[in-house]
C-alpha cells in the first residue's frame, strides 16, 4: 500500500513539476508583457475601463454594455468584466493580470483530465506531453498575460467536456446537469460556446432512457439561461455582430456561410497539423473514386464562388493572409482550402458525430471577422476529446509524433512571437 501511494506520489509530483515548468514560461511573458496575438493588450486595457464604468455606475454600464455612444463598444458578455469589477475594487490591473495567467495552468491541466478519461489505454506521460503543448498556443499565452473573455469560457467549456467524457462511462442525471451546467457558464462568458449545447444534449438525448428527466433538465437549462436571453433579446444583438472595430456589413455579408466553410475549413486544418499524419491521411485519399472526388472539388467551387472575405484586415486565418502577403490574391489560400477540405473529408467522412462538431465550428462564428484567436486552442482540444477517430494510428503509435507535435507548436510560437518583436 504505502509502495503504491509513493508511485502515485511521484508521479503526480512529475505531472506537475512539468506543468509548472511551462507555466514559468507564461510568467516570464507576463513579465515581458507579451502579445502574440498583436492586439491583446488593447482589448485588454479597453475593456478594463470598461471595468472601471461597472465601479462607477454598476447598473448604467450593464443597461448600456456594448453601446459605443457610451463609451462602452463591445461584442463580449458583460459577465466577465462583472466579475473583474469586484475584484478592481482590491486589486491593481497588474495583480489581476498576475492572478489571471493561472487560467493557463487550468485549461492545461483540466484538458490532461480530460486526456486521461477518453484514452485510458495511454501512457500518462504521452499524455502530458501532449497537453503541455497548449502552453504554446499564441492564444492561450496571451489571453493569460492579458485577461479576457474567451479563456475563461473556454475552462468551462473543458469541465463540460469533462463531464460528458465521464457521462460516456457511466450515463447518470447527475452528469446529464453538470454537462449542461458548464456549458451554460461557459457560455455566459463567451455567448459562442453556447453552440456546444446543442452536441451535448443530443448526446445525452441519445443515451438517456428516461425522457421526461430530458424535459426536466431542459427546463432546469432553460430557467439557467434566462437572464442571457432578457439580456440578448433587449440588445441589437445582430446590429453588434454586424459592426467591428469601424468595419459595418450587411446580413448577407455577416452570414455568408462560403467564408465561415473556406477560412473555418484551412484553420481547422491548420491548428491540427502539429498531429496529423500525413502518410496516413495521404493512403486514405488516394483511394478516393472519382465520385467523391468531383464531390469534394463541387463543394470546394461553390464556396469559392460566393467567397468575398476582404483582403487578410479582419482575419481569415493564416493560410488567407499568406495568400495575400505573397501573391496579393486568394488563389493559394483556395487551393490550401480544398486540400484542407482533402484532408478534413478522409479524416472525418465515416462518423456523423464529427461532421455536427464540424458544422458547429462554422455556426461558432457569428460574425464578419474570422480571427484565429477564436478557434485557438479550441479546435486542438475538442479534435482530441469529442471527435472520434482513429487517435492510435493518428497520433499516439507514431514514433515521431512528440517530434511533430513540438515543432509545429514551437513554429507557431516563433513566427508569431517574431512577427511582434520586429513590429
Amino acid at each position: 500500500m504505502l509502495k503504491k501511494v509513493k508511485i502515485d506520489f511521484e508521479k503526480n509530483f512529475g505531472i506537475l513539476l512539468i506543468f509548472l515548468i511551462f507555466y514559468l514560461t507564461i510568467l516570464i511573458g507576463f513579465y515581458l508583457n507579451e502579445d502574440n496575438l498583436g492586439g491583446a493588450i488593447k482589448d485588454s486595457v479597453h475593456h478594463f475601463k470598461i471595468v472601471e464604468k461597472f465601479n462607477d455606475d454598476f447598473l448604467g454600464t450593464l443597461k448600456n454594455f456594448g453601446d459605443p455612444a457610451h463609451g462602452i463598444q463591445t461584442r463580449n458578455s458583460p459577465v466577465f468584466w462583472m466579475f473583474l469589477s469586484v475584484f478592481s475594487e482590491y486589486l491593481s490591473f497588474e495583480n489581476i493580470r498576475l492572478i489571471n495567467t493561472l487560467i493557463s495552468i487550468l485549461i492545461v491541466f483540466t484538458f490532461y483530465k480530460c486526456l486521461t478519461l477518453k484514452f485510458k489505454d495511454q501512457n500518462n506521460f504521452v499524455l502530458v506531453i501532449l497537453s503541455s503543448s497548449l502552453f504554446l498556443s499564441p492564444t492561450l499565452r496571451s489571453l493569460a498575460i492579458w485577461p479576457y473573455s474567451l479563456v475563461w469560457g473556454l475552462f468551462f467549456l473543458l469541465i463540460s467536456i469533462y463531464f460528458f467524457l465521464k457521462f460516456n462511462e457511466s450515463i447518470c442525471i447527475k452528469k446529464s446537469f453538470l454537462i449542461l451546467f458548464f456549458t451554460i457558464l461557459s457560455a455566459y462568458f463567451y455567448p459562442s460556446f453556447s453552440v456546444f449545447y446543442i452536441y451535448f444534449l443530443i448526446k445525452i438525448y441519445k443515451n438517456l432512457t428516461n425522457k421526461k428527466l430530458i424535459l426536466i433538465l431542459l427546463f432546469l437549462s432553460t430557467f439557467l439561461s434566462l437572464p442571457a436571453i432578457y439580456y440578448v433579446v433587449s440588445k441589437n444583438v445582430i446590429y453588434v455582430f454586424q459592426t467591428s472595430q469601424g468595419l459595418e456589413t450587411s446580413i448577407l455579408e455577416t452570414l455568408n456561410l462560403s467564408n465561415k466553410i473556406l477560412i473555418i475549413g484551412t484553420i481547422f486544418l491548420y491548428l491540427i497539423l502539429p498531429v496529423v499524419n500525413f502518410k496516413k491521411i495521404y493512403l486514405e485519399i488516394k483511394n478516393f473514386n472519382l465520385l467523391t472526388i468531383l464531390f469534394i472539388s463541387t463543394f470546394c467551387f461553390i464556396n469559392i464562388y460566393f467567397f468575398n472575405f476582404p483582403d487578410a484586415v479582419w482575419g481569415g486565418g493564416f493560410f488567407h493572409k499568406l495568400s495575400n502577403l505573397l501573391f496579393d490574391n486568394n488563389y493559394f489560400f483556395f487551393i490550401s482550402a480544398f486540400i484542407s477540405f482533402l484532408i478534413i473529408y478522409s479524416m472525418m467522412y465515416k462518423n456523423l458525430n464529427n461532421l455536427v462538431l464540424l458544422v458547429l465550428l462554422v455556426i461558432y462564428n457569428p460574425q464578419f471577422t474570422i480571427y484565429i484567436k477564436y478557434f485557438d486552442p479550441l479546435i486542438f482540444i475538442i479534435f482530441f476529446t469529442l471527435f472520434d477517430l482513429d487517435f492510435k494510428n493518428l497520433f499516439f503509435n507514431r514514433k515521431s509524433k512528440y517530434i511533430q507535435l513540438y515543432l509545429v507548436f514551437g513554429f507557431y510560437y516563433l513566427v508569431i512571437f517574431g512577427k511582434q518583436i520586429i513590429a
